[in-house]
């Protein structure tokens, strides 16, 4: 497919400067593009790199647009002015490169369905499916090779779970959620109680619920309530080789990025962000619009509208003065046993005979 510049300046609310009728068969990376291509940049550290691609246009903010780059090469240009450059990108990649897959409606003669399942209207339901007692399955739900679902489950309209997922009994999954492989939701959570020398296992006997418009990524567990609910609330999105404990609830349109750990009872709450790695200890609150930023350890509650960095993770301005010591440390350790050296050898003069008769003298 291709497309003039002025018809993707007006798919994505943009402006041009350069050519309208340029044409456009595809996007790419600024390193990778080629004529033909447009590119984008939203991160300011790429701008430099602006002269040397060659792709045919750029996506571009009207801030970048008033730099001394394009105003030194005026009329050179062909860009794609918007207030959002990635959010144009992801768009302009759906329109002219993104192929939207086709499903076979039906259910494959080795899927094994339940008698008391009901399956709404052109649903697609691959080889060797396992569909359990008194499941309800959505209109148009695609069910890939080898997915397994438990007794009780729901499934929303337009849910698309990929091969080898796992979903355990009495979960309720809502519309248009996408699961992808070898992920497992409404498994039992990590729950043992003392006994003596050994642990017993405290029965695990809440639920699962994913509300709709969330993306789980591959090899994630999201576990079922001790009692009560797991709760992941609607449009949040989900990484790739993320553990969700038991009773935690996830607020609405939060990102939540891969190899994230949070531990039991914790509430998060919407348009938070997880970044890769972060470990959340159970019991705590995490406000809304919070970021906490990779690889930190969450140990107390965070309030609304703060961005925390670090282990244990603190305000990122105080995590930034913390790091900036962090890395003087060898030369400040240097500088300590310099003065613990001049100090003993000052204790140690003013401990002299000597010294010591000439501050008798003087006192008498």
């Amino acid at each position: 497919m291709k497309k003039t510049l002025q018809e993707l300046a007006e798919y994505v609310g943009g402006a041009v400067i350069g050519n309208p009728s340029l044409l456009i068969r595809g996007v790419a990376g600024i390193e990778e593009a080629q004529e033909g291509h447009i590119t984008f940049v939203s991160n300011d550290k790429y701008i430099k790199k602006i002269h040397q691609t060659k792709a045919s246009a750029i996506i571009i903010s009207p801030k970048v647009k008033d730099t001394n780059l394009f105003l030194s090469k005026k009329g050179e240009w062909n860009l794609l002015v918007c207030n959002n450059p990635y959010l144009a990108f992801a768009k302009l990649v759906e329109l002219l490169m993104y192929k939207k897959p086709t499903y076979i409606k039906g259910i494959d003669d080795s899927a094994r369905i339940a008698k008391t399942a009901i399956s709404g209207k052109n649903v697609s339901i691959y080889a060797y499916v396992t569909v359990g007692e008194n499941v309800r399955i959505g209109n148009r739900v695609v069910l890939y090779p080898c997915v397994y679902i438990g007794n009780n489950c729901t499934i929303g309209d337009d849910t698309v779970i990929h091969p080898n997922a796992v979903i355990y009994n009495d979960t309720i999954i809502g519309k248009r959620v996408t699961i992808h492989s070898n992920t497992v939701i409404g498994s039992s959570g990590f729950g043992y109680a003392p006994d003596g020398q050994s642990y017993y296992k405290i029965p695990q006997v809440g639920i699962t619920i994913i509300e709709d418009d969330v993306d789980i990524g591959a090899n994630t567990t999201i576990n079922r309530a001790v009692l009560g609910e797991t709760i992941i609330r609607k449009g949040t999105k989900i990484d790739s080789q993320v553990v969700i404990s038991h009773n935690v609830e996830i607020g609405e349109n939060s990102l939540i990025v891969s190899r994230v750990g949070i531990a039991g009872s914790a509430k998060i709450g919407k348009h938070v962000t997880l970044a890769g790695g972060v470990g959340i200890i159970g019991h705590i609150k995490i406000g809304d619009n919070v970021t906490v930023g990779g690889y930190s350890g969450v140990a107390k509650d965070i309030p609304d509208n703060e961005t925390y960095l670090g282990t244990p993770a603190l305000p990122i301005q105080r995590m930034r003065r913390c790091y900036v010591i962090i890395e003087k440390l060898p030369e400040m350790k240097e500088h300590i046993k310099t003065l613990e050296k001049r100090i003993k050898q000052l204790e140690e003069r003013n401990n002299s005979p000597r010294n010591t008769q000439s501050q008798k003298k003087n006192g008498s």
